[in-house]
């Protein structure tokens, strides 16, 4: 077990936003907003999601929500990689613009936080009220960004993102889009802590949900950890 530990952490070494090919960033990209909106619904496939990324090219007979689900995914990481190149800690604006992003021409409260309650399907808690929720995000990332100063390694710093993810979903601060906006600030956590980014599946959306109803990261911990791994093997193909 040891040895095979030993491997894992090789193919995990830090990595440099700076460094990274850019056709591998577009091919994250692409899988990262196909399998995101395909965990909330959306029924574009990977080469339909490709085709309006890469090509501009709308496939027939699909919904003008599905469409800007994609379009507006791509404007959220190609702000998230400007943040990334000029090395800015994840805040309070950066969250709200995510989201507004994602939900331009969607959601009429895009990037404010919610004005009515929410709440997470088949979870058994309660998300913040609309008057909880500007405190709370606050507090969640100025205490998730001071944790993640105390990580000792990168198994530390991906539990401590794993888990950041289960309390922003708890929170649910905005009107819609926090699931799509909570996998893109993983993300952006992942590289702003030069570790290996992940891109969760929508096979997977079942493991996924468990994890966040059981707010439970051992549940999904290994198979993110799979997933770095075939992130890392894949960049080196670019």
């Amino acid at each position: 077990m040891r040895e095979i530990k030993i491997i894992t952490d090789r193919k995990l070494e830090k990595m440099d936003i700076k460094t990274i090919n850019y056709e591998y960033f577009l091919d994250l990209s692409v899988r990262m907003i196909h399998h995101s909106n395909a965990i909330e619904g959306n029924t574009l496939t990977l080469n339909e999601t490709a085709t309006i990324i890469l090509d501009s090219t709308i496939p027939g007979s699909k919904s003008v929500r599905e469409v800007f689900e994609v379009l507006n995914h791509k404007k959220a990481i190609d702000y998230m990689i400007s943040e990334l190149e000029n090395e800015k800690k994840l805040d309070i604006y950066m969250i709200k613009k995510i989201n507004k992003e994602i939900l331009d021409r969607l959601n009429d409260n895009a990037g404010n936080f919610k004005n009515s309650s929410n709440a997470i399907i088949g979870a058994d808690f309660e998300t913040s009220t609309p008057s909880q929720a500007p405190a709370l995000t606050k507090n969640w990332i100025e205490n998730l960004n001071y944790r993640l100063e105390l990580c000792k390694n990168n198994n530390e710093k991906l539990l401590e993102i794993l888990h950041s993810h289960i309390e922003f979903e708890r929170i649910h601060p905005f009107s819609d889009g926090n699931g799509r906006t909570g996998r893109l600030i993983m993300l952006y956590l992942c590289f702003q802590e030069k570790i290996s980014p992940f891109v969760i599946e929508k096979s997977d959306r079942a493991l996924y949900m468990n994890y966040l109803r059981e707010q439970n990261t051992d549940i999904i911990f290994e198979r993110v950890k799979e997933l770095q791994i075939f992130e890392k093997e894949r960049m080196e193909k670019f």
